[in-house]
Formats: structure tokens, C-alpha cells, sequence
């Protein structure tokens, strides 16, 4: 039974080695991110994405998802949009 497990020793530092260098070689490229450029239909995007982030805000806060303008959840809401858009890099117009 020892006889197996220090015949699996010598192996062990190897693959160590060789699992460290395959994750080396994959961080030696430069970022791939810099080679995107936004399309037309990001605002698009940020509005849909923003409109979920709010929804699961309003559900986790047992608010309605679209409060009548009378409340004041639907300036909850409004601020918590706002404040998503800004974060995504639009002004308002």
C-alpha cells in the first residue's frame, strides 16, 4: 500500500507545475475588453437592464412593480432608475 502512494508522489509536483503554467498562459494576453465599441442599441440595453434591477428593488421591497404616480413608491422608483442610469453612464435629457 506505501508502495503506491510514493509512487504517486513524484507525479504530484508535476501536475502542480503543469496546471499552474496552463493558468499563466491565459493572463498573458492583453485585455480583450478595449477591442469592443458600443453599438446602436445599448441605450436599449441599459434601459431593459435598469428596468429589471429596479423591479427585483421594488419586489424585494414588497412595493408594487409599477406604483400609481400619486404614491410615493413611484418616486421611489424613479429614483432608483435614475441612479442606475447614471451608473451605466447616461444624463438625463
Amino acid at each position: 500500500m506505501t508502495g503506491t502512494i510514493a509512487a504517486r508522489l513524484p507525479a504530484l509536483p508535476v501536475l502542480a507545475c503543469l496546471s499552474t503554467l496552463a493558468l499563466l498562459s491565459g493572463c498573458s494576453s492583453p485585455p480583450s475588453y478595449r477591442e469592443w465599441t458600443a453599438s446602436p442599441d445599448v441605450p436599449t440595453v441599459a434601459y431593459d437592464e435598469c428596468t429589471e434591477q429596479v423591479d427585483n428593488a421594488m419586489r424585494l421591497r414588497g412595493y408594487p412593480l409599477r406604483p400609481l404616480p400619486e404614491t410615493p413608491q413611484f418616486g421611489y422608483r424613479k429614483e432608483i432608475f435614475a441612479l442606475c442610469m447614471r451608473r451605466k453612464g447616461y444624463a438625463a435629457e
